[in-house]
Formats: C-alpha cells, sequence, structure tokens
C-alpha cells in the first residue's frame, strides 16, 4: 500500500497499454479481404497515416471533436478507397482479433499492481481513426477494463492532449489534485508535455533509455518499460 501523497494513475493507451501495430495489422487483414492487396502493403500505409494523422493533430489542424471522420477521410484518400470501407475494417479487426495479443509486456501486472495499492486508475487519451468507444471495447477484451475506473476520450470529451483540459476531467471525477496525480505515456508531446502543463507528474515510456531517467526540472521521470513504474511512484512517496 502507497502512501497518500500520489491517489491517482492515468494512462494513455496506444503504445503504453496496448500495441498499435499490433492492430493495424488486423486492421490490415481485414483491409486486405476487401481491396485484395497485400496486408503488408495496407499495413505501412496506414501506418504512414497514421503519422501523417498525428502530425497534422499536433499543428492544430482538426477539430477534437471531429478528429475520427476528419483521420479516416485522410487515410481513405491516401488510400485510394472511401472511408467507410476503412471503418468496416476496423470495426472486424475488432471483432475477429484477439485484444490480449496486443497487451504489451508488463501491462497487466503493472496496472493491476497499482490497483491493489488503493490508487484510482484512469485512461486518457486520444483518438484518430476510431472512436474512443472502442478502445473501451479492446480494453475489456484484452482483460484489462477490470482495473480502470473510468476512461476519457478526446471525441467524448472534445479536448485532445496535451491540453490540461482533458487530464482536469479526470482530476475533477475523482477530486484529486494535479500533484496527487500520474499520467503515463509514450509521447513526450502528448503525454509528457500534456501533464506537466496539467501540473501533474508524469512518466515517458521510451524504449531507449536503459534505464530509469529523472528529468531535473520538471516532476517527471522516464522509463523503458511500464513494469518500472512502480518504482517509480515509490521514489515519489520517498520524498
Amino acid at each position: 500500500m502507497f502512501a497518500s501523497s500520489i491517489k491517482l494513475v492515468s494512462f494513455d493507451v496506444w503504445d503504453t497499454l496496448l500495441s498499435v501495430r499490433a492492430f493495424y495489422q488486423d486492421i490490415a487483414i481485414e483491409l486486405s479481404k476487401i481491396l485484395g492487396e497485400q496486408p503488408t502493403v495496407l499495413e505501412d500505409k496506414i501506418m504512414e497515416g497514421y503519422r501523417r494523422v498525428r502530425a497534422i493533430r499536433r499543428a492544430g489542424g482538426f477539430s477534437d471533436s471531429e478528429i475520427v471522420p476528419a483521420a479516416l477521410q485522410l487515410v481513405a484518400d491516401f488510400l485510394g478507397t472511401e472511408p467507410g470501407t476503412i471503418e468496416r475494417a476496423i470495426l472486424n479487426a475488432e471483432k475477429n482479433g484477439r485484444p490480449e495479443n496486443y497487451m504489451l509486456n508488463g501491462v497487466l501486472e503493472t496496472v493491476s499492481r497499482i490497483r491493489e495499492f488503493g490508487l484510482k486508475v484512469t485512461v486518457v487519451g486520444n483518438v484518430v481513426f476510431w472512436p474512443g468507444n472502442l478502445n473501451k471495447v479492446l480494453l475489456e477484451k484484452a482483460g484489462l477494463a477490470r482495473f480502470i475506473d473510468e476512461q476519457f476520450y478526446a471525441d467524448e470529451v472534445g479536448i485532445s492532449k496535451p491540453k490540461p483540459e482533458i487530464f482536469a476531467k479526470a482530476l475533477s471525477r475523482f477530486k484529486v489534485e494535479p500533484c496527487e496525480a500520474v499520467h503515463v505515456g509514450d509521447s513526450l508531446f502528448e503525454d509528457l508535455a500534456g501533464a506537466v502543463l496539467a501540473q501533474m507528474k508524469a512518466v515517458l515510456i521510451d524504449k531507449n533509455v536503459k534505464s530509469v531517467v529523472k528529468f531535473s526540472s520538471w516532476d517527471a521521470y522516464i522509463i523503458p518499460e511500464i513494469k518500472m513504474l512502480e518504482q517509480v511512484i515509490r521514489n515519489w512517496e520517498k520524498h
């Protein structure tokens, strides 16, 4: 059991809890059945479309509440098909895929342990090609939803990370002060910067680092894998 200085831990979804590449592989398989192209070719195109959409979103090129249809149109144009075709492939991937295989190493153990410590667990996530509701279904099928108290997605609240207002939604819901909360994610811009702007503690997951790194100017750490999160939280509890 942790002391009371930290009361809530929020997580990003993709490449923090679940592998976005693994889900895109399943989407590419379903899309290949419709378009008749090789899944590997489609997967590369989807990933490129994903990178383009994220770049546009970071530049403020999408309305927070309209990002899903706008992103679907962009990737559909890139693939030379219709948004409805992409959407159908995504829904088929959700139906036929095995989300437990999307879960990243150490996630189940880490998230379940945090709940055992008596901390609130939330998800604060952006969306791209599908609504936040589909993430909820995937987390449920993966066996993670039972450890999550509530989920907050950009399309549902009308605000995207790194804007501090989306983090404030989770804090307000559980009456937690920013200094009592930690946000964990893989994006320097959306997750780390967003949490810092919200005056929360922050943990960035970056597999390129070899050990725990403490920021000197921010109340934040970088860790190479999620299973080191417990160590970081214990470091905060010591101070």
